[in-house]
């Protein structure tokens, strides 16, 4: 008898843990904390920065911590800024270097840079942090766009691969009209709430873009303050990493 209960308590710790996190095929971490109702806000950054200051004061006048991935050369160009993201208690990550594009569009398993090349950016992302006192364990890979190699290299820094959760269209509020794959912020908050009403985002990690390009006038980040007071009232709450 004790054995059979042994074997159901260790049966529950593993599904327990299973439930709590989500990794994709390729090892990333896309899910977060799916026994409680928290949602990630994730938020990259590398040639703009417009767009920063208006998601601070969202944050903060909303009482929520956010998880910032900045390159390095965001970082180095921003130094006053990032400083300011840390302080505030948000989670500040590396999002690579140069923002280089690590491998391809359609051959996934194939790298468009050496291994060296790769794990030399995201050090020197990871040592624009540390000049500013900031020691981050997570890692978002530039463009989002990865595969096991990266996450390999990545881990051999002491860094875990983090990527937004699928289900939503809020990854494309970087497009602007004269693309082919262009999404409007209503378009997009349609996609969440959509999301939200016929699947739990309990862990979801939310990814919107703080700068855009000029092109793009429909900027989705203004939209971000009634995004999360809605997401409130559905009973979430919101974490960083």
């Amino acid at each position: 008898m004790n054995k059979i209960i042994l074997s159901l308590l260790f049966s529950i710790i593993n599904i327990s843990l299973y439930a709590q996190r989500i990794v994709d095929k390729e090892g990333a971490i896309v899910r977060s904390d799916t026994l409680n109702k928290n949602i990630y806000l994730c938020f990259t950054g590398h040639d703009y920065v417009e767009g920063f200051e208006s998601v601070l004061n969202v944050l903060n006048k909303q009482k929520v911590k956010g998880s910032f991935f900045l390159t390095g050369d965001f970082v180095r160009n921003n130094e006053g800024l990032v400083k300011d993201i840390a302080k505030q208690g948000h989670f500040v990550g590396a999002h690579s270097d140069k923002h280089l594009l690590y491998c391809d569009w359609t051959k996934r398993d194939s790298l468009l840079y050496s291994e060296k090349r790769i794990k030399e950016d995201i050090l020197q992302n990871l040592l624009a942090l540390k000049k500013l006192d900031i020691h981050p364990k997570y890692f978002m890979p530039p463009y989002e766009w990865y595969n096991k190699k990266v996450v390999k290299i990545a881990s051999q820094l002491n860094q875990t691969t983090i990527n937004f959760s699928s289900g939503t269209r809020s990854n494309a509020d970087y497009t602007t009209p004269d693309m082919s794959n262009y999404i409007s912020s209503n378009a997009i908050l349609e996609s969440i709430y959509s999301y939200e009403s016929s699947s739990s985002m309990n862990g979801f990690h939310l990814l919107i873009h703080p700068g855009t390009s000029p092109k793009r006038k429909d900027k989705l980040y203004l939209q971000l303050d009634d995004l999360i007071t809605n997401l409130k009232k559905e009973g979430y709450q919101f974490s960083k990493f």
